[in-house]
């Protein structure tokens, strides 16, 4: 699908303009190094505009752009976990830190509840993951969705009461 007929009139600039704050922010609150937050939001910025004729437009371009940032950060926590863990960081652990065996039953948890997300409607997951990947306020997702606030909250709200309802049933 040709990508001028979904967004005619938003060129690189405009695209820049509409989402860079927004996917900053979004890196802001998960990557402690202010470089590599900005490396990161223009490495995001290089892939959108290198596979802007590839969008096809069945899912909202926002939610396009933060599935692509949602994957550099992962792709760049991939990274960071290799690297050798420096004395400091080392030295500043406390007793009272979680243990390994806890730190990997959360992080199977949140694997198991994201894996519940992906079983939702398409609108409740574009919505979940705004929310909580990108750290989206309610108004900004409906922005981006092209949807009422209202009904963003409702998919939220339903979506947030399935997730629920799955985790109990496997617990």
């Amino acid at each position: 699908m040709n990508t001028a007929l979904i967004f005619p009139k938003m060129n690189h600039q405009q695209i820049y303009e509409e989402y860079s704050a927004k996917i900053y922010r979004y890196f802001r609150y998960r990557v402690k190094n202010v470089w590599d937050v900005e490396d990161l939001t223009t490495t995001v910025f290089i892939k959108v505009y290198s596979k802007l004729e590839q969008y096809d437009g069945r899912h909202p371009f926002g939610a396009w752009i933060f599935r692509i940032a949602h994957n550099a950060l992962i792709d760049y926590m991939r990274k960071k976990r290799e690297c050798p863990v420096d004395q400091d960081t080392f030295s500043s652990l406390k007793a009272t830190d979680e243990l390994p065996e806890e730190c990997l039953l959360i992080q199977e948890s949140t694997d198991v509840l994201w894996q519940k997300v992906h079983t939702l409607t398409v609108d409740q997951r574009n919505v979940i993951q705004l929310r909580y990947l990108a750290d989206l306020r309610m108004n900004e997702i409906a922005e981006i969705l092209g949807k009422t606030e209202a009904s963003v909250k409702i998919l939220h709200f339903r979506g947030i009461k399935k997730l629920q309802q799955m985790m109990k049933a496997q617990a």
